[in-house]
């Protein structure tokens, strides 16, 4: 073989080389754009797994969302009320899709748990409580509460439950003449009462909502769900885009979703039937 052949030979191996360089370049590899379905089940889940197959989940959903990319499936197990899902309360998630390939949190509907997937995000209050007012009607308590509960609108009947009393919430501190009251302010949750006192009966507050998405959050799809006792089922920071809810159950939920592009004072979007502390409604 003479020397200008092998340098021939050579250089087209050297450019055939170059090629396939540069097409690995430009085409990710299918890793990247093959569907990824993520499993979650509070059961048997653990956030240290791969979470992609149904026997090694993750166990919450803010991992599962952490790791979404586009097109990503987040399936939630069901187990019903006896087994439910800690809501966001008053985080919220990051989650982006793209116009084409939405993020989609849903009940996992493949396997033989056939309850529904229940997120709830009424929390224990344990105290300490301080009392700051005491008047001939009511006195009024408080204890430490870092993280911001946004309510919206009108007063909200059921924000806290203090022995069998349900009190209602208010977005800002309400009148005197108000005997019985809940609200948020400066880092403490405040308590009023005539007729309980936390310090003898249990307290429980609906801290926050369902599913809370921030305003980074792009093309998001919420399905299949049911809410029960929470500030919003779903509500979306100002700066979310495309965030669409479809056959979300809600019961005991106190205001109708926030989302991108709806008048949150043009009524209660998807609130239960009866009332936004009703049995149930969907969307």
């Amino acid at each position: 073989m003479t020397r200008r052949r092998v340098l021939t030979l050579v250089g087209a191996a050297v450019g055939v080389l170059g090629v396939s360089l540069l097409a690995d370049a430009l085409v990710p590899p299918a890793s990247a754009t093959l569907p990824l379905t993520l499993y979650v089940d509070p059961r048997i889940g653990n956030d240290d797994y791969a979470g992609r197959l149904p026997d090694q989940p993750l166990a919450t959903i803010e991992e599962a969302a952490r790791r979404a990319r586009p097109g990503t499936d987040i399936l939630l197990t069901g187990y019903g009320e006896r087994l439910s899902y800690p809501g966001t309360g008053t985080k919220c998630l990051t989650v982006v899709g793209s116009a084409g390939r939405p993020v989609v949190i849903r009940r996992n509907i493949y396997t033989n748990t056939l309850r529904p997937t229940v997120l709830t995000t009424v929390t224990p209050v344990r105290g300490p409580w301080t009392l700051r007012e005491e008047t001939a009607t009511h006195r009024t308590w408080s204890t430490p509460w870092p993280d911001p509960i946004k309510l919206i609108g009108d007063p909200d009947y059921g924000f806290i439950k203090i022995g069998g009393i349900a009190l209602t919430g208010y977005a800002r501190p309400p009148g005197a003449t108000v005997d019985e009251a809940g609200w948020w302010a400066d880092g403490q949750l405040y308590l009023r009462s005539g007729q309980a006192d936390p310090h003898r009966y249990p307290v429980a507050v609906k801290d926050g909502d369902g599913i809370c998405l921030s305003s980074k959050s792009r093309h998001v799809r919420i399905k299949d769900l049911m809410i029960i006792g929470a500030v919003h089922a779903v509500r979306a920071e100002p700066g979310a885009v495309d965030i669409q809810v479809e056959h979300v159950v809600r019961g005991n939920v106190l205001d109708g979703d926030r989302l991108p592009g709806e008048d949150p004072e043009a009524g209660e979007p998807g609130a239960a039937a009866g009332g936004p502390d009703g049995a149930g409604g969907t969307r």
